[in-house]
């Protein structure tokens, strides 16, 4: 366990999102739950965890949103075959020289999540 977080505060990203209807969509693709907050707010859920929040703000531009969150999960094979099975837009998986295991997916608004483990 040298090097590695024991544990890991829990952090929740709120990503802003220039359509709400485009983003739900998205996240239910990707085989998440979106519960709504309010109009402009939800909570996109992993089982019963929240995994990130969308805050909708209709003037965002998606082509220059820089926000970016990274998952860290046990098999990034599987998640990518998943989402890539239902359309979503994944880059190809790589094996990057620091070990990391890694794909990333951008959604309707421009945030970018990466998805990976540490080998």
């Amino acid at each position: 366990m040298a090097g590695r977080l024991v544990a890991r505060p829990a952090i929740t990203p709120i990503f802003a999102v220039h359509d709400m209807a485009a983003a739900r969509d998205f996240w239910t693709r990707a085989g998440l739950r979106v519960d709504d907050y309010s109009p402009e707010y939800a909570f996109v859920m992993h089982g019963e965890a929240e995994l990130l929040h969308l805050d909708l703000r209709a003037d965002l531009d998606p082509q220059h949103n820089t926000a970016a969150c990274y998952v860290h999960i046990a098999d990034p094979v599987e998640w990518h075959r998943r989402w890539k099975d239902q359309g979503l837009p994944v880059s190809d998986v790589v094996v990057e020289p620091w070990g990391m295991v890694e794909f990333s997916v951008k959604d309707p608004s421009g945030n970018l999540i990466r998805m990976g483990r540490n080998d």
